[in-house]
């Protein structure tokens, strides 16, 4: 058995909910006020990791590229692009 906590509030009232296509197992936090809704322990592709978006503008406020980004975390070139045009200083 497995205890889990929600990775946004840290509340245990969390339920299995269901499985994704590759076979991940998704959870649902029930806690009162959390904005997350659904989560995974274990992440497929890189790039839907939390966390990773903010790595992506720290990275290009530090004056590296796209491709070097992409290269280094682990996404695609596209995830890049997608997050960089999301900022509003960009």
């Amino acid at each position: 058995m497995v205890s889990v906590k929600c990775p946004t509030c840290g509340e245990r009232k969390v339920y299995k909910y269901g499985k994704d296509k590759n076979g991940t197992q998704k959870y649902l936090c029930h806690a009162e006020g959390c904005p997350t809704k659904t989560f995974r322990l274990e992440y497929f592709y890189e790039g839907a990791k939390p966390g990773i978006e903010e790595k992506i503008v720290a990275m290009a406020a530090n004056a590296s590229g796209i491709r070097d980004t992409a290269r280094v975390l682990g996404v695609s070139t596209d995830k890049v692009m997608d997050t960089l045009k999301k900022q509003e200083n960009w």
